[in-house]
Parts: structure tokens; sequence; C-alpha cells
């Protein structure tokens, strides 16, 4: 679903903007450029950035013995 007409951004790249850290809609601006234009986009922005889940913590080094 397109969601941004400005720059034709959809749902699916606002997703991977915040499973790869987007936090915020200005943060979804800087990943995509969803949002950055006439902004009627961002409460859908937003409520893709609640229902996305966060991104998985980076794995934990381990010891070699």
């Amino acid at each position: 679903m397109l969601v941004c007409h400005c720059r034709a951004v959809n749902h699916r790249q606002i997703e991977a903007a915040a499973l790869c850290g987007a936090r915020s809609v200005r943060e979804v601006v800087g990943a995509c450029g969803a949002g950055g234009v006439c902004g009627g986009c961002r409460p859908a922005i937003e409520e893709i950035l609640e229902g996305t889940p966060t991104a998985l913590p980076a794995p934990r080094a381990t010891a070699v013995a």
C-alpha cells in the first residue's frame, strides 16, 4: 500500500526502515524520504512504526576458550 504519495514510498519500505532502526517519523524521513514533503502521511507512518517490532539486537560476542 502506498503511504507517501509525494515520494512514492509504500508501507513495506517504512517497515524496513523501522526494522533498520527508525523509531520516529523524522528517522523515517531520513531513511526513505516518506513524510518529508507535505506531511500528510505522518499519521500513517506513526501507525506503521507502532505496529512494527523493533530491530533485533546485535548478537553478543562469545568468548572462545
